[in-house]
This record gives structure tokens, C-alpha cells and sequence, in this order.
């Protein structure tokens, strides 16, 4: 399908481009002025690939006589590779749209091709294919002009490439699930260890405030043990006081007895 083939151009230079011989050749400007009209696109014998234009020979320049355009005329012959689809060829290519009329498949920008849902009624894969897989498909019919962006064929499916792929990227999902969930329990791990440094830290600190706190029992407990027995004493002293009036009242009602007696 994809072939080397050969063309004549004839290439226009303009003043414009004649004034870049001072830094290029004439088959630099010849093979660049060729690439724009012929790269990318089709042509009599195909698709033209992008960058594989290349300049064989050249014809003398010559200016055309009563043109007064001031362009220099060459004939080039160019080799390049095209693509020109036949019937029955298998390729693999990228679906980029996908609604009830079937499937719109590109190939390497140069082919697009429509594969029809009425033909794969019942075709569990083929509905099973999304937009962005990579699907084969057998060429059947294809139409191009020159001059025009891309070949524009239809054919067949034959099966879906993104399979294999989807596994794969299923596994590699897998593996950064992993990695996220290793990464979750080191984060985990750390702030526990925060968690414990803080706690054990309020708990040194409730700790000492507890100690302090026993302390200042201490040192008001002796105040207030001072203080009870300096109360005692002056109670013991007031009771001391009360017991020697009360043995002197006894007394002198004892004399007093005793004076109306002998009385």
C-alpha cells in the first residue's frame, strides 16, 4: 500500500524568495517550494507522506516571457513515498468517532474510514469499541481527488488492538493504587507517631502540674498544723483558767459552809 513514487513539478520562485539565496541554494528553495504544494495531501498517484519529498534534479531557471512577474521557472523531478489504498488491504488504525452509523477510523492522517454498524449487527466486540482504540479494519472501497486532505475509504472490522492495552494500563492502575495506598499508610504511621509524642508530652506535662500541686499541699499542710495547735493551746489554757475559778468558787462556798456551822 505504501509505494515510492516520482513527479514533475513546475516550481514559481518570486523575488521574495530569490532574496534568500544569500543564507540557500536554489535546490534548498526549489525542494522547499515543492514540499508545500505536493506534502500532506493527495496527488495523482496517492497521499503524499510528510517529509519524505525528495529533489532528483533540476531544469535551468528561466523567466517567462511577457509575465512580468518577475518569477523564475524551474522543472523539478521529486521522489516521494504516497499511500494509495486497494481493495481487500488490512490496517490498523485510531477510531476518532463512534455514533449509530458506525465507526470513524484514522490512519496514520491520511486515510479515514468508515466502517458501517449495519454490517456488524450482533458483534459483541465491535459495539464493545470505544473512541481512542486501536482497531483493524479490512479496506474495501476508497476515493480521493488531488488536492484533498485525505483518502476517504470504508471496510470492515476485523477486531479490537486496545485489548492487550487495556490489561496492561488495568495493571498499571493496580500498581499506583499500591503505591497511593503505601504512601496513605506512611502518612498514617507519622501522624500516629505525632499523636503519641503529643500525648506523651501532655501527659509528662499533667504529670508535673500534679506533682506541684502535692507540693503545695505540703507546705500549706504544716501551716495549717501550726495553726490547730496554737488553737489547742489557747484552748487548753482557757479550759485550765475555767477549772481554777470553778475550784476557787468551790472554795470559798466551802468556808462559807463552815462558818454557819460553827454559827
Amino acid at each position: 500500500m505504501e509505494t515510492i513514487a516520482f513527479f514533475e513539478k513546475k516550481v514559481n520562485l518570486t523575488p521574495k524568495d530569490l532574496n534568500k539565496l544569500k543564507t540557500s541554494t536554489i535546490e534548498e528553495l526549489v525542494l522547499e517550494k515543492a514540499k508545500k504544494s505536493i506534502e500532506n495531501k493527495c496527488s495523482e498517484q496517492g497521499f503524499v507522506l510528510p517529509g519524505s519529498v525528495t529533489l532528483l534534479s533540476r531544469s535551468m531557471g528561466y523567466f517567462e516571457a511577457a509575465r512580468f512577474t518577475g518569477d523564475a521557472v524551474y522543472y523539478a523531478k521529486l521522489q516521494g513515498q504516497v499511500i494509495y489504498p486497494a481493495d481487500g488491504v488490512k490496517v490498523v488504525g485510531q477510531v476518532i468517532r463512534k455514533n449509530k452509523m458506525g465507526l470513524y477510523v484514522n490512519y496514520r492522517d491520511a486515510i479515514r474510514i468508515q466502517v458501517p454498524r449495519d454490517l456488524h449487527l450482533g458483534n459483541e466486540d465491535y459495539e464493545a469499541v470505544q473512541i481512542g482504540n486501536m482497531v483493524e479494519v479490512e479496506i474495501k472501497r476508497s476515493k480521493f481527488q488531488i488536492n484533498d486532505d485525505f483518502i476517504l475509504a470504508s471496510g470492515l472490522f476485523l477486531s479490537n488492538q486496545s485489548n492487550s492495552g487495556t490489561v496492561t494500563n488495568t495493571n498499571s492502575v493496580n500498581k499506583a493504587n499500591i503505591i497511593e495506598g503505601d504512601g496513605e499508610g506512611e502518612v498514617k504511621k507519622e501522624q500516629e507517631q505525632e499523636e503519641n509524642i503529643l500525648n506523651t508530652g501532655e501527659e509528662e506535662e499533667f504529670e508535673e502540674e500534679e506533682e506541684q500541686a502535692e507540693n503545695e499541699v505540703d507546705i500549706i499542710n504544716p501551716q495549717m498544723g501550726g495553726d490547730n495547735d496554737s488553737d489547742n493551746n489557747s484552748d487548753n489554757s482557757s479550759s485550765d483558767e475555767e477549772s481554777d475559778e470553778n475550784e476557787d468558787e468551790e472554795s470559798d462556798f466551802d468556808s462559807e459552809e463552815d462558818d454557819e456551822n460553827e454559827d
